[in-house]
This record gives structure tokens, sequence and C-alpha cells, in this order.
């Protein structure tokens, strides 16, 4: 039972993560996007650019800080670290969970759910509206975005 709920954590992050760096190349196609659009404002750049800023501490709560590790500096575990821990901990054991274990699920699965709802507000919410922006403008297409066409 504790390596199925440990599946379905894995599951959903590493979902996750894919879905950080997916963002980050939509949100590096936007603001290309918004550099050539006149009517786009400083106003969608800076929306674009606070996405980008969250998404960024999004992917280091769910990755760890490359930054601090390319610099050998010590560094909190990763919500991806902990759940990996006990995957390689536990998995092929034939024990049951510690509760090092035990306690690195409850950790990871209450950080991962706080950034996923962050990571869905950005995406669903925010981005979204970005993009919706981006069309009254009359900004290029950019991956994600349904264009609008209403003949005339």
């Amino acid at each position: 039972a504790f390596q199925a709920k440990t599946a379905r954590l894995q599951r959903a992050l590493l979902g996750a993560v894919a879905l950080t760096r997916e963002t980050g190349k939509r949100l590096e196609l936007v603001r290309e996007a918004l550099d050539g659009t006149p009517a786009a404002g400083e106003e969608l750049a800076a929306s674009a650019r606070d996405l980008t800023l969250r998404l960024a501490a999004i992917e280091t709560a769910l990755t760890g800080d490359r930054e601090m590790r390319r610099r050998n500096e010590n560094d909190a575990p990763s919500i991806r670290e902990r759940v990996q821990g006990v995957v390689d901990g536990h998995w092929f054991a034939t024990q049951a969970p510690t509760r090092t274990h035990l306690d690195a699920y409850e950790i990871a699965s209450k950080a991962f759910a706080g950034q996923l709802a962050a990571l869905r507000q950005l995406v669903e919410v925010d981005l979204a509206a970005l993009e919706r922006q981006m069309e009254e403008a009359h900004a290029p297409y950019t991956p994600g975005r349904v264009p609008v066409w209403q003949p005339e």
C-alpha cells in the first residue's frame, strides 16, 4: 500500500516537473512574441517576466536549486529527491517502510500539494489570461494558444 501511495506521488511529481519545463519553453516564446508586438505594452511583458520568476521558484522547489549545487553549497532536499529517496530505499526492500521513509513521504506529499496548486494557478489561470491578452494585442502565435478568428 505504501509503495502504491509513493508511486502515485512519483507519477504526479514527474508530470509536474515535465509541465514546468514545457511551460518554461512556452513562456520563453511568449516573451519573444511580446517583444515583437508593439500593441502589447510593458504591462504584458512584466506579466510574462513575473510568470517566469514564479515558475522558476516552483521548479526549484520540485527539483532543487541547480545554482547552489553547481557551487557545491548545501541545499535542502527537493521534493523529487525526497520521493526518490523513498523509492530507492523502500521499493526493493522486503521490510516495512521505515519511519524515515514515512516522514519523507509526508514532507514531500505536503510540499508537493502546495507547489502543484501554485503550478496549476500559473498555467491554467495566469498564463491563460496572459495569452488571452496577447490575442487581444494581436501578438504572433505561440504554442499552446488557440488563435481567435471571427470573420468580418
